[in-house]
């Protein structure tokens, strides 16, 4: 596959399509540290707001410090779809920037779709029918939080063995497709000259849009803009992986500064046929100004970026830590989201 030439950053084009407001400043780049070393810290009054998985099939939000988890969203009807829906689920779904809606892939099969979930009214919606990608470029939000870009592929295959009716999956190449909770399908803008994994949404300086995503190889990461204009490639030839190279980049911060991504993975799918999909949490983050780690050699846990330091959890621990190496707070789970196997923060006065 031939790459066009972008060593250099152009300046990048202002959109017209939903372009998040105003520019939040980068952070500092500094030594981090694990959530291991803030525990027992106090948590600071009014930090944000954590949402997580209950083993009840409810999504929960927690303000932090409150005494209760409060159940928002019934996500129990995914279990009626075929397929192996709770690893979709936790592969797919996600939360807009505004805390309005949540967005996942409902079912494991070629019948599943892709469904909205009202925050405030428990009321949920079918955005589109399958086949949608979620292996490699999971549905992701705008900054914005008013529409989500979805991959469309051939990502099933012919059925296999007797008596398993589930085809397996195959690595395939399609359009992307914007969707909105409130208007529905929009016109196509996205189209990825490049091939790649696990595309996140921020905001430039001008106030527009821009995406990061990274190649198939993990060595290299694009910024794109709302057109799928490469602006600038940011090689990254530290980092490991393995086959089947689709998972990777986490998470960026508002800015697009750093980048949570998992370093080392193993080939451990969740698909038969291989299949990795999106990662639960991070292992490192990444200062893409340039190309290093932040903080020590020892990867350290990473679940969510924002404007001043990211999330950190061990186990029933979530920490914020700093990007200038400020352990600002850690705090114990609730019971109910405690054990959630994702877990979405979203700082107070932060969208």
């Amino acid at each position: 596959m031939t790459r066009r030439d972008t060593s250099r950053r152009s300046t990048p084009r202002r959109t017209g399509l939903l372009a998040a407001a105003g520019a939040l400043a980068a952070a500092l780049l500094a030594t981090a540290c694990d959530a291991d070393s803030v525990t027992g810290r106090s948590v600071a009054a009014d930090a944000g707001v954590f949402y997580g998985l209950g083993d009840d099939h409810q999504l929960y939000r927690w303000d932090v410090g409150s005494d209760e988890a409060e159940p928002v969203l019934d996500l129990s009807g995914a279990w009626d779809a075929e397929g192996d829906v709770g690893t979709v689920l936790r592969a797919s779904l996600s939360i807009d920037p505004r805390q309005r809606t949540a967005a996942w892939i409902e079912g494991g099969g070629p019948d599943a779709v892709l469904r909205f979930g009202d925050l405030d009214s428990g009321a949920i919606t079918t955005a589109a029918t399958y086949p949608l990608d979620h292996a490699c470029i999971d549905p992701t939000w705008l900054p914005d939080g008013s529409a989500l870009l979805v991959h469309r592929a051939a990502v099933w295959g012919a059925a296999t063995a007797e008596g398993d009716a589930t085809p397996l999956p195959v690595e395939a190449w399609g359009d992307t497709e914007w969707y909105s909770p409130d208007a529905g399908q929009l016109p196509t803008t996205v189209e990825l000259a490049e091939e790649g994994c696990r595309l996140r949404w921020y905001t430039a300086e001008d106030g527009s849009a821009q995406a990061i995503y990274h190649d198939l190889q993990l060595t290299e990461f694009y910024r794109i803009d709302t057109d799928g204009t490469v602006l600038d490639t940011v090689n990254i030839p530290g980092l490991t992986g393995t086959e089947p190279l689709t998972i990777g980049l986490v998470g960026t911060d508002p800015a697009g500064r750093y980048a949570c991504v998992v370093d080392g993975y193993g080939p451990y799918g969740a698909f038969k046929g291989g299949f990795t999909i999106r990662a639960e949490a991070g292992t490192r983050v990444v200062d893409l100004e340039t190309g290093e780690a932040v903080g020590s050699e020892e990867p350290s846990s990473c679940t969510s970026l924002h404007d001043g330091g990211y999330v950190s959890r061990d186990g029933a621990t979530a920490a914020f830590i700093g990007y200038d190496g400020t352990a600002k707070w850690s705090a114990e789970l609730p019971g109910a989201v405690k054990e959630s196997p994702v877990l979405y923060f979203y700082p107070n006065g932060e969208e």
